[in-house]
């Protein structure tokens, strides 16, 4: 994994951070890039519309960057908008001045924990790689306005079948990872699992075949009525015997015995590349008990030893991570984890993010991408 770091000059409050994996020299390479703005709303616009003028700052430095010779020709696949404030600032946000309707784009009310208005996630891939040998189902910001967490839940996820059906495909042989946002989750998190839970049921997913990859956090598309989202990646015509599901079960249990239903990670082996999806990983241990109640800094230790954990059972290690998420409950440990992440892993791409794990006591969670040779 080759990483790069850039300030921009004519905006140096605006960074970007890539990790690009190549297979083989020169050839098939993949990107993720995360851009953000520096701490603490340092040397961000303080104007009454600073919101605007954030994206707007975002936006040139994405697309100064994108049309550089590097990515110029990359295929521009996925983006995820992390938003302070998505019912203001996501009608303001036109993606098609930078995305073509065949990138999948999310936007997510998730603030940057160093209390910015926004970042952004990307993930390009070069034209013409092996990867186009199969086909990759991004879905985005599924949610819909009627019924309780219950009823959205199911609807969601029977939609989303049913879209499968459309393409050949189906939930359990073709989806591997998804992302729920959940509206008030200490409230909600409880009937979306159930729900989930049911319908995995019926489609053929228990504890004796497989679960999905998935993270399930605070989050909101900032439509009043809608509880639940959805992100979901799916892969058609990748075998079965291509598709390893991670437990690490010497430090995490499986996750159905505390009555939620996904898998902690996934591996897909593709012919030139093996991607690992890590779930959302929390301060866990073997028998699904939170570990280091009200201390930050153990939890994030004990969340590293179980990714690390999970990525070993993948043949790769953080060496390979193309990129990290962070979620966290509380504003005031940002600075302190911030520091932590940046001493261990000062060059993977991160974006720490405000969002409520599934559980009260968990302060912190990480989800990432690892990608390495199969």
């Amino acid at each position: 994994m080759e990483y790069l770091y850039h300030n921009f000059s004519n905006h140096p409050e605006c960074s970007v951070q890539v990790s690009s994996f190549t297979p083989s020299p020169g050839k098939n390479s993949e990107h993720h890039m995360i851009f953000q703005f520096s701490g603490q709303g340092d040397n961000e616009p303080e104007a009454k519309d600073a919101g605007i003028e954030c994206i707007a700052v975002l936006h040139s430095c994405m697309q100064e960057w994108l049309t550089r010779d590097s990515y110029r020709d990359s295929e521009r696949v996925f983006a995820r908008y992390f938003l302070k404030d998505a019912a203001v600032q996501r009608p303001r946000i036109h993606t098609r001045e930078l995305f073509p309707l065949t990138c999948a784009v999310s936007f997510i009310e998730q603030p940057p924990a160093n209390n910015t208005e926004l970042a952004v996630w990307v993930y390009l891939r070069d034209k013409g790689s092996v990867l186009e040998k199969y086909r990759h189902l991004w879905t985005t910001e599924k949610f819909c306005l009627a019924g309780n967490v219950t009823q959205q839940t199911r609807k969601l996820l029977m939609d989303y079948q049913q879209w499968l059906h459309a393409k050949g495909c189906n939930m359990k042989d073709h989806c591997m990872r998804t992302w729920f946002f959940i509206k008030d989750i200490d409230t909600n998190y409880a009937a979306f699992a159930k729900s989930r839970t049911q319908y995995f049921a019926e489609t053929g997913m228990d504890k004796d075949t497989h679960y999905i990859a998935s993270t399930g956090i605070e989050g909101s598309n900032g439509a009043p009525a809608s509880y639940v989202t959805m992100d979901a990646y799916a892969v058609s015509g990748l075998e079965a015997d291509r598709i390893t599901y991670l437990r690490g079960l010497t430090h995490l249990s499986p996750t159905n015995i505390y009555g939620v239903t996904f898998e902690r990670g996934v591996a897909l082996r593709f012919d030139d590349r093996t991607q690992v999806l890590i779930s959302g990983t929390a301060s866990i241990d073997q028998w699904g008990n939170v570990m280091h109640l009200d201390d930050i800094t153990s939890q994030t230790l004990r969340m590293w030893e179980n990714v690390e954990v999970l990525l070993h059972e993948a043949g790769s290690n953080f060496e390979d991570v193309a990129q990290i998420i962070v979620y966290l409950r509380r504003q005031e440990d940002n600075e302190l984890v911030h520091d932590l992440f940046r001493s261990r892993f000062p060059s993977i791409p991160t974006i720490i993010v405000m969002g409520r794990v599934c559980r009260p006591a968990w302060l912190i969670e990480m989800e990432c991408i690892a990608t390495t040779q199969p």
